[in-house]
């Protein structure tokens, strides 16, 4: 289980948020908040939060439990 704040990086990361329904906060490589959802899909680029895709080595992505 991934805390309140913790950064997700490996595949591992995104598959627990993607099967547990964790909600996944994003930033922009400049720190702003762009976003907040549910992982869709992810492969080793992108991550598709709700129906947006994100390049993995451009943003940043956070977990958010409970939010």
């Amino acid at each position: 289980m991934h805390d309140q704040g913790d950064i997700l990086i490996y595949d591992s990361h995104f598959l627990y948020h993607l099967k547990e329904t964790v909600p996944v906060q994003v930033y922009d490589p400049a720190g702003a908040h762009v976003g907040i959802g549910l992982v869709a899909r992810f492969n080793e680029h992108f991550v598709e939060i709700d129906t947006t895709l994100y390049n993995r080595l451009r943003f940043t992505f956070v977990s958010r439990p409970g939010y």
